[in-house]
């Protein structure tokens, strides 16, 4: 039971997550309304466009309708004789030429009535460049050549059985040079010989078009009629007309190939629903579209229900971001926390604060932590302790040769009379172990190691001679800065005895200055220099066995280097057989020595 009162105690996180879902269901339940709104539309919307299809077959059989009265207006030139003669032949008298006309107009006037030649205009063209204009107040405004030439004509020429309709920007007689025009073109052939003698024009204004279905349209409802290229020949959108729509006219074969009424779909951001009929005589699709959002919002009011949904939406998210604020408020607070620790800042300690398993979480965080700095402490001093022990080994490898070599060069020069070179050769290797052995202090000054240095010359001088001279160059600002013991040691000895093995002089220079905040020393040596991979393979060599003053080996020297002050310090070395070689040090330039 205590358990049980924990798990729904007000703070917990169940109790929490329970709130959250409670809102959660009452929202879905709200929002299953809104769906259930939306249904409803979608079903008036499926009534609305199968009406609008009861439509658009009205609106098909109409065009079929005025294309039967385009049909018949064509048939009756094809149908009188003199519209052939005066397409065909070429040298009829004047006599003949008005008699053949005045048979034309009575003869056409006779089968056709006059309102079925209102909005249209009737063009007849021979091959022999005739022409014959069936409205007295209308006429061909283009050269006859480029009517027959056209892409138009030829492609009647191609199907001469066939009534084809085809759209152009723009008319080619007076009337209809200003708007859009579908045209309707007829080959008119020879009843014995079927050569075309002439072609029959019928110019239709997109606007005769337009009144065909402009009462039909309404607010979110348009309707355009596509050709079989995907042009838009008729719309009630007049910037669409003359227009591409090759999306719109394959939604509308879809439909007709599937023998489908509509179908909805997107169009650009609209939700529409689309109808389609195929006028096969024109070879054009009539297409309607319904925009079911601005249909419907004459029915519903839109904006009300959003205006709902949002403030539900509103309160919920609301409610939500309060909650789960408090909630993660904590555990945000362990995420910011963590990167430091892995970087090894141990002193983060987090609030214990939040729901009970928050609150659990935090103060087990905060004991794992005091174990973790405990633990880490424990460590860096052992660290400490192993890399002090390790450097004062370094500092104490006094090579036993070195001494025996030292004390007999010693006895050598008493058993020859030589006090005062005794002496000072006693004094330097009094000095020079004093320093190395019996003084425990990891770090010296510039001035303290070029003493020892000078001391360590000194005992080489007059155990094998004085032919290499020692130079010491140190900028006075540099004296007082401390360096590790026995850092530069290893580079005069490896330059005495490996600089010159070949020859029997030689130079060694020592500059100490500072660049940048660094202290920069340099060994320089004349000798016998080195290749390459002798330096690489001095670098690499970490416990060379020699027998002179210590076992610190070059490698050595480095690694301390970036033990003490880390990697971007250390040493190089640059070397010319013949030519001599040039150690660099470089590290921090310190008055008193800082630990990483």
């Amino acid at each position: 039971m205590l358990k049980l009162s924990k798990s729904v105690h007000s703070t917990s996180l169940f109790f929490r997550v329970a709130s959250v879902v409670l809102i959660s269901v009452i929202l879905v339940s709200i929002s299953i309304g809104i769906i259930t709104i939306k249904i409803s539309k979608d079903t008036l919307a499926d009534t609305f466009s199968k009406s609008n299809y009861k439509v658009l077959t009205q609106i098909s059989n109409e065009l079929n309708t005025f294309n039967d009265n385009t049909i018949n207006i064509m048939n009756a030139i094809d149908y009188i004789p003199d519209f052939q003669r005066y397409l065909s032949e070429k040298d009829l008298t004047p006599q003949q030429n008005y008699r053949t006309l005045y048979n034309m107009f009575t003869g056409f006037h006779k089968m056709i009535p006059d309102k079925d030649l209102y909005d249209i205009t009737v063009l007849a063209v021979g091959i022999n460049g005739n022409t014959y204009v069936a409205s007295d107040y209308d006429r061909l405004i283009i050269d006859t050549n480029e009517v027959l030439n056209s892409s138009f004509t030829k492609k009647a020429l191609d199907n001469k059985n066939t009534v084809l309709y085809q759209y152009l920007d723009h008319g080619f007689t007076k009337l209809t040079k200003n708007s859009s025009t579908i045209v309707a073109i007829k080959v008119l052939c020879d009843k014995l010989t079927r050569e075309p003698y002439g072609f029959v024009y019928v110019l239709i204004s997109e606007h005769t078009f337009h009144k065909y279905y402009d009462y039909f349209v309404g607010n979110g409802n348009s309707i355009s009629i596509i050709s079989s290229d995907g042009t838009i020949v008729s719309s009630s959108l007049s910037s669409k007309i003359g227009t591409k729509n090759l999306d719109l006219y394959n939604i509308s074969n879809v439909i007709l190939n599937n023998s489908l009424k509509y179908v909805n779909t997107k169009l650009g951001s609209s939700d529409v629903a689309i109808l389609s009929k195929h006028l096969s005589t024109y070879n054009f699709n009539i297409v309607g579209t319904i925009d079911k959002n601005i249909v419907l919002s004459e029915i519903y009011d839109s904006s009300e229900i959003i205006a709902v949904s949002i403030l539900i939406a509103s309160i919920f998210i609301a409610i939500t971001f309060f909650v789960i604020r408090r909630t993660t408020k904590p555990i945000s607070a362990l995420v910011k926390v963590m990167p430091k620790i892995i970087h090894g800042d141990f002193n983060n300690h987090i609030p214990v604060v939040g729901s009970y398993e928050v609150r659990e979480l935090s103060a087990n965080f905060n004991y794992m932590l005091d174990g973790l700095n405990n633990y880490v402490h424990a460590q860096i001093k052992m660290q400490k302790e192993k890399r002090k022990a390790e450097i004062h080994a370094l500092q104490m490898q006094i090579n036993p040769h070195f001494i025996y070599n030292t004390l007999a060069s010693i006895k050598w020069l008493m058993w020859q009379g030589s006090t005062e070179k005794s002496i000072q050769t006693i004094d330097a290797f009094i000095s020079l172990l004093r320093n190395t052995i019996s003084n425990k202090n990891e770090m010296i000054t510039i001035q303290e190691e070029i003493e020892n240095l000078n001391n360590y010359v000194l005992i080489n001088h007059m155990r094998y001679g004085d032919n290499i001279n020692v130079n010491f160059f140190v900028m006075p600002n540099c004296e007082n800065y401390v360096i590790p013991k026995l850092i530069l040691q290893p580079f005069i000895e490896n330059a005495f005895f490996h600089g010159f093995n070949e020859r029997n002089n030689g130079s060694i220079h020592v500059f100490v200055n500072e660049q940048n905040q660094n202290l920069i020393c340099e060994i320089i040596d004349n000798g016998v220099g080195m290749t390459a991979e002798e330096v690489k393979k001095i670098l690499n060599d970490a416990s060379k066995k020699h027998e002179h003053f210590t076992s610190i080996g070059i490698q050595n020297v480095n690694d301390r280097i970036k033990l003490l002050y880390g990697d971007d310090y250390g040493i190089s070395i640059s070397s010319e057989l013949g030519k001599g070689t040039t150690v660099r040090v470089t590290i921090p330039a310190q008055k008193e020595f800082i630990e990483n």
